[in-house]
């Protein structure tokens, strides 16, 4: 049995990290990269890398995560998004976010020494923590920080993965159109959700800057463009091949779009 102060200790750990936010990008990348890997051949040869991949992007993911949340900290308090005490949550964040980061690169190594992949990996992290840590702020760059904070979610995380195989075909790249259109639906559904608090907070975000129809209509495009990329796979390989691929982006898209829906109804209420 695991003590109540371990069990508690556990739950605030979570809550830093953003589990609850951050699982179905993770389950989305993750489940690219295997579909890559799948299509590439050599899945008894590379399943403990796609392990290991799949451990470094969630802990890089978490870590950048905790990073940027550290950042917010100030202006989510002033705003009444957060009703924590900001001093010490921002401390601890920062710690574990920093702490995720170093697991997530080391795992990493453990997958693979090549260049590449691990030169895609630090770029991404550094432009992630920079959607909300100055100087750059990409947070507060209008369309550019959507685009940046949609890439570091899910496609250039993936095209670590792209990088280790040595796998750049156009089957990958439709993966990773796939992925960012997710990422642009989510961060704009998010900054809609957020709308209220950055206002209060003096963040202003993209939506806060062209507005919230604009945005809306931006966000129903990327998610047209990630139905669509779902279909890819018929272009690319036999039927029946293509019938398991594209169940499976259907799948990981109905997840996609059952948040989107949450989203969407907590924004009118």
């Amino acid at each position: 049995m695991i003590s109540r102060g371990i069990q508690e200790g556990l739950r605030y750990l979570f809550r830093l990290w953003g589990i609850r936010e951050l699982w179905d990008k993770i389950l989305q990348v993750s489940g690219c990269a295997g579909l890559l890997l799948i299509r590439s051949g050599s899945v008894k040869a590379g399943i403990s890398e796609w392990l290991f991949y799949t451990a470094a992007v969630s802990f890089l993911l978490i870590g950048g995560y905790t990073i940027n949340a550290a950042a917010d900290f100030a202006q989510d308090s002033l705003s009444g998004k957060s009703s924590i005490e900001p001093a010490p949550r921002r401390s601890h964040s920062l710690a574990s976010g920093i702490a995720g980061v170093a697991i997530g690169m080391l795992l990493m190594l453990k997958a693979t020494h090549e260049v590449l992949p691990l030169a895609v990996a630090v770029g991404t992290i550094f432009l992630g923590v920079e959607y909300s840590l100055p100087p750059i702020r990409f947070k507060e760059r209008g369309i550019w920080g959507v685009v940046i904070g949609a890439l570091t979610q899910r496609p250039m995380m993936f095209l670590v993965w792209a990088a280790a195989l040595d796998v750049w075909n156009g089957y990958a790249l439709t993966l990773a159109c796939w992925l960012f259109s997710g990422g642009m639906a989510g961060m704009l559904g998010h900054q809609a959700l957020d709308r209220d608090y950055d206002w209060t907070g003096g963040v202003r975000s993209f939506v806060l800057q062209k507005g919230l129809r604009v945005t809306s209509r931006l966000a129903a495009a990327s998610g047209i463009v990630m139905a669509l990329a779902t279909l890819a796979p018929f272009a690319f390989m036999p039927m029946g091949q293509a019938l398991l691929h594209a169940g499976v982006l259907a799948a990981m898209l109905s997840i996609r779009a059952g948040k989107g829906i949450r989203l969407l109804r907590q924004t009118r209420t």
